[in-house]
């Protein structure tokens, strides 16, 4: 053995903890790089030196290297933004970006992506992610149906889907109105008609007036948007009046009702009761609740045109909208009670003409089933509690958000929301063995394994959050003990150099 080979050995540590004090120093510069994994430097003996003529175990160490960079692959502290767009992964996996018109793909933990002016959801360095471009079909679904990822269609991230470079969301006609109301069971009867008490309002409408009902004609009036298959809003009216003049009601209470659009926009054959959708009674219990309704529409001015309304399948009595720059709208009207059972129409009245004085005279539903918010008759001011219906019209993308899963949802003008793109995310058997290509980017290697594409939450991927990043995983308190422990062994193998060349001085001074 050399008498200078300790001086080579302690060069082997020299450069070890050198390499080593580099990565430490890559870590506390990269300690708020987004997303950054911080790296430690593993040390390995070299190949050791047999003594001559000796047994196995009299062998000599040669110094050390650095066998492997280790990667730390955990989850950096996520930070909350005010971004919709600035996006982190609550565990394994990785998104996908690529740049633009290139069909390379890097991989990456750093989630500040933002929308440049062409509609691109990029980077900082202007790589663009990639997802799944979802149907229309999914407007109004937050959980849409999409393939597996690993077969879906990726693309480039684009919010443009008209010819001016903006999204709309199309508008779609009410099929559906619901209404809460409390009608005051102190109210007077303020329309008095001159056929059947429970057709008072009905009879008391004229069409040709500018205000076909008298504001005296009635107790209470709600209203409500609705829209026809353009986006067009209409205002669809009902009012209510208590019904004083009747036999047989045994402490139940009744009320007629009308609802109604504006005349000048009806277009059915209706002629002085133009704008009148749907009549009818609602029939409530001594506390209040509403126990029955009867619901008439028609097809002129006669009484006798006007018999049960239809039923939808959802079992609440069904108006027609007649218009006439649109189709015909067609809404269930829901006041709280539904039946799948049909009308029991009492003997003799087949329509809104056959109608007497007696409450046992109204139609009602067969097994009528009430909902929690009906509409109801207590002894306080009448007041509309709920309404609610299902059209709109067009709208105009405002902004977006994104799911847990990864979904982008764009909320629009309208109110409505519409699932855009799915975000996948890629996952390697090996991630310590991926590339860093530098800008927070990774490529896949072999030693990494082929990228495993799936949607958040699946398997071992993790939840994807909006409004936050995910911080470098750097912990500054260690790389600062690690530091320290670093220099120390920097500084005792340059000692063993120093030391070792000593050696060798006094081994040369000898022959003096």
């Amino acid at each position: 053995m050399s008498i200078s080979s300790s001086i080579y050995i302690g060069t082997t540590g020299i450069l070890a903890h050198q390499t080593n004090m580099s990565v430490i120093s890559d870590n506390i510069a990269n300690m708020n790089t987004l997303g950054f994994k911080s790296s430690r430097a593993l040390f390995g003996t070299l190949i050791s030196q047999q003594l001559a003529a000796s047994t196995v175990e009299n062998q000599v160490g040669q110094g050390v290297g650095v066998s492997s960079i280790y990667r730390d692959m955990a989850v950096g502290s996520l930070e909350t933004t005010t971004a919709s767009t600035d996006i982190s992964i609550g565990g394994t996996g990785f998104f996908l970006v690529s740049p633009e018109a290139s069909d390379e793909i890097y991989y990456t933990r750093a989630g500040n992506f933002r929308f440049d002016e062409a509609g691109f959801l990029r980077d900082p360095s202007g790589n663009i992610l990639q997802g799944y471009r979802l149907p229309l079909e999914s407007i109004l679904d937050s959980n849409p149906t999409v393939p597996a990822a690993a077969s879906a269609t990726l693309e480039d991230i684009q919010l443009i889907t008209q010819e001016d470079g903006t999204i709309v969301s199309e508008p779609e006609s009410t099929t559906e109105v619901r209404m809460s109301i409390n009608l005051d069971s102190d109210s007077n009867d303020n329309s008095i008609g001159t056929g059947s008490p429970f057709t008072a309002m009905f009879d008391s409408w004229d069409a040709s007036l500018e205000e076909p009902l008298d504001g005296g004609a009635y107790a209470y009036e709600s209203s409500i948007k609705i829209y026809d298959e353009n986006g067009n809003s209409h205002v669809l009216r009902a009012y209510f009046d208590p019904v004083d003049d009747i036999n047989g009601t045994s402490g139940n209470r009744v009320w007629e009702y009308l609802v109604t659009i504006p005349a000048s926009e009806d277009a059915s054959a209706l002629d002085a009761k133009k704008g009148i959708l749907m009549a009818g009674t609602l029939t409530f219990t001594p506390a209040g609740e509403l126990l029955n309704m009867s619901a008439f529409s028609g097809t002129s001015d006669d009484k006798s045109t006007w018999t049960p309304a239809a039923l939808g399948a959802d079992g609440f009595p069904q108006l027609t909208v007649t218009l006439a720059d649109a189709a015909p709208i067609t809404t269930s009207l829901g006041f709280g009670l539904h039946t799948d059972a049909g009308w029991n129409l009492p003997g003799g009245v087949a329509s809104m003409a056959d109608l007497g004085t007696s409450i046992t005279d109204l139609p009602g539903m067969i097994s009528a089933d009430r909902e929690v918010l009906a509409l109801t008759n207590f002894a306080s001011g009448s007041t509309t509690i709920f309404q609610n219906q299902n059209g709109y019209e067009r709208g105009f993308l405002q902004n977006v958000t994104v799911d847990t899963a990864g979904t982008i949802i764009g909320n629009f003008s309208n109110g409505q929301k519409q699932s855009l793109y799915r975000i996948p995310l890629a996952d390697f058997i090996n991630p310590q063995g991926l590339f860093r290509e530098g800008g927070n980017l990774f490529s896949a290697t072999t030693q990494a394994g082929g990228a495993i594409l799936g949607w958040a939450a699946e398997g071992r991927l993790g939840d994807i959050v909006s409004n936050s990043l995910e911080n470098s995983n750097v912990d500054l308190a260690t790389e600062f003990v690690n530091m320290i422990v670093t220099q120390k062994g920097f500084d005792a193998n340059s000692k063993v150099i120093t030391t070792s060349d000593q050696v060798v001085q006094t081994a040369i001074q000898m022959k003096r």
